[in-house]
């Protein structure tokens, strides 16, 4: 996170742009050392969002990053050279699908069952979630 704000320390960002959300507050982001840094609205304001998805279940797509970005480390791949990507495939919600890209391949994580997996999709391999049953056949 130390190294996330020294590098966007201009930027800024707001509930129900890019990140989720609706109610267009400006958010903050959290340190922790215990459990995944992420964004927060700032104290006193989250009362006035009406983002129903405040459970652990909401983070899965931070842990999803965290491991894939240490999986393709061991694995040698540049962290420069990996992309995620908050997929909104048909107008999903943003945390439904995570693109994961390195080199000339690619997984598309789905955390939910908003999105159809496409067994053969040019580049990307499909993922499936815990609730994300199997249809169709590869």
């Amino acid at each position: 996170m130390d190294a996330f704000r020294q590098r966007h320390e201009h930027d800024s960002y707001w509930c129900g742009l890019l990140l989720g959300g609706r109610c267009g507050v400006q958010l903050t982001t959290k340190l922790y050392t215990d459990r995944v840094c992420h964004f927060a609205h700032h104290p006193g304001a989250e009362g006035q969002c009406g983002w129903r998805d405040r459970g652990v279940a909401s983070a899965d797509p931070l842990y999803v990053k965290a491991a894939a970005a240490a999986w393709l480390r061991s694995a040698g791949h540049p962290e420069d050279q990996v992309r995620f990507d908050s997929a909104r495939p048909d107008g999903a919600e943003i945390r439904s699908v995570l693109d994961v890209r390195f080199k000339e391949r690619g997984l598309r994580v789905h955390l939910d069952q908003a999105v159809s997996p496409v067994w053969d999709q040019d580049g990307l391999e499909p993922v499936l979630g815990l609730s994300v049953p199997v249809t169709g056949t590869r």
